[in-house]
């Protein structure tokens, strides 16, 4: 990997679940409280929820440093949940969080969906700005796709989308008459 790098985001599929589930592991390592259920969750466990939902990889140099999972949930508003986003430790810091979840929010609206929420462990209250900077909000209503009984509940938050708006006519469309 260059200092700089170039950063591309992928969707992945089941058939990368092994990979998903490796940066996962990866990235929380000694940042993440030991207690998380990331730490007991399968490649099996990763495939299906992949099945359900999807994930992104993003690459540095080509090389694989960060991933983040999105799975749908029930709400009056089609709802995606963002879950266990992660970047390998050498390359926090450079703004590589961001395209991870401007992924996950393109293909949410590629998708129809008008909302997304997340659950932001205890242990990791820096992420809360990070998030708050992202448009989300604190959101006590939120219902999370899973929950682990052996940690404090974590911090909810939720992002409505705005439709996208609509393409403006193409230069060689005639005008539309019929009004």
């Amino acid at each position: 990997m260059s200092a700089a790098g170039r950063a591309t985001v992928t969707a992945a599929s089941p058939a990368d679940a092994a990979l998903v589930h490796d940066l996962t592991q990866r990235a929380w390592h000694g940042t993440v409280a030991a207690d998380s259920s990331a730490y007991r969750e399968t490649v099996a466990d990763v495939a299906a929820l992949l099945e359900r939902g999807g994930a992104f990889v993003l690459r540095l140099d080509d090389t694989p440093v960060g991933s983040v999972r999105w799975v749908p949930v029930p709400h009056a508003v089609p709802s995606w949940e963002i879950k266990r986003m992660g970047l390998l430790h050498a390359v926090r810091g450079r703004g590589l969080g961001r395209p991870l979840a401007g992924a996950v929010e393109a293909a949410a609206r590629a998708a129809g969906i008008g909302r997304l929420q997340l659950g932001v462990r205890s242990d990791q209250p820096r992420l809360l700005g990070f998030w708050k900077d992202l448009g989300f909000e604190p959101d006590a209503t939120v219902a999370l796709s899973s929950h682990n009984p052996l940690t404090p509940p974590p911090t909810t938050l939720s992002r409505p989308l705005a439709p996208p708006a609509p393409s403006p006519p193409s230069p060689s469309s005639p005008p539309d008459r019929t009004r």
